[in-house]
């Protein structure tokens, strides 16, 4: 069992993988992604094993009064627990999407992910179909905030050996895009299990991919110190980026830093 209450801001445990909602808040039954739904994404000559539940998405959760400023606002926090362990030849890991446009941009919407417990590596990449533009891995810890930008693919890992436990906020109604990664059979690269990194041979990367580390952005309301649904729902304001990324171009390129070269093997 592990609190999760002081990261994350709202009475909640981790028990074997679930989430336990406490002192009243409102229960979420999650979606669970299963180890059939990786069957088009996963690394070459990999077999189709791993857990059988493979992680768990919470979506929509919050106090009452706050779920109602957030359908005012067009705002979403969701909170996902991926498990530890292996699929196929690699690290565990979400099947991965894109955003739609935002309507009447050349946008899409972004997305701010938080880690409650645990260690997160997000694999963010831009692309113009097979061709990958620019990729970037993210390495994050408890209370880190990681904005994936306009216009970028993500997929999450967990590299350790215990739960991840991550929030996000989004814009609310649009569906995620899967076909693209579905298609190419998955992101443009693979961390296996041994942690080395193996380039998809489906794609042309036209980039050196990078490691990368969250900055704090404050003008985005994302601190260490202050959980991110807390921050949401004290100053809704800040998070406009969300609803309309196109407005704030400069701040996105605060979000991140690049750190250096992340090795890969063909």
């Amino acid at each position: 069992m592990s609190k999760l209450d002081i990261v994350s801001g709202l009475p909640l445990r981790l028990e074997d993988h679930r989430l336990i909602f406490e002192d009243g808040l409102p229960a979420v039954e999650p979606d669970i992604r299963h180890i059939e739904d990786f069957k088009d994404v996963l690394a070459p000559n990999s077999p189709l094993e791993g857990p059988k539940d493979a992680y768990f998405m919470y979506r929509d959760i919050g106090w009452q009064k706050d779920k109602e400023m957030f359908r005012q606002r067009n705002y979403r926090y969701d909170i996902t627990v991926l498990v530890p362990g292996v699929v196929g030849r690699e690290l565990l890991k979400t099947v991965g999407h894109y955003h739609p446009l935002v309507p009447g941009t050349n946008v899409t919407y972004p997305e701010v992910y938080e880690v409650i417990s645990g260690r997160a590596h997000y694999v963010c990449q831009k692309v113009d179909g097979n061709k990958v533009l620019d990729f970037f891995v993210v390495e994050a810890f408890p209370g880190q905030k990681v904005v994936i930008p306009p216009n970028y693919g993500h997929i999450t890992i967990n590299p350790g050996d215990e739960p991840l436990v991550m929030s996000n906020v989004t814009a609310d109604g649009f569906k995620s895009i899967y076909k693209p990664l579905e298609e190419l059979h998955g992101g443009a690269f693979y961390e296996l299990a041994n942690f080395t990194w193996l380039e998809n041979k489906n794609y042309e990367v036209l980039t050196k991919p990078k490691w990368a580390k969250a900055n704090e952005v404050p003008e985005f309301g994302l601190t260490e110190a202050v959980p991110l649904y807390k921050s949401i729902t004290e100053n809704p304001d800040k998070f406009d980026y969300l609803i309309n990324p196109h407005n704030y171009t400069d701040i996105f390129a605060k979000a991140l830093n690049m750190t250096g070269d992340l090795e890969a093997r063909n």
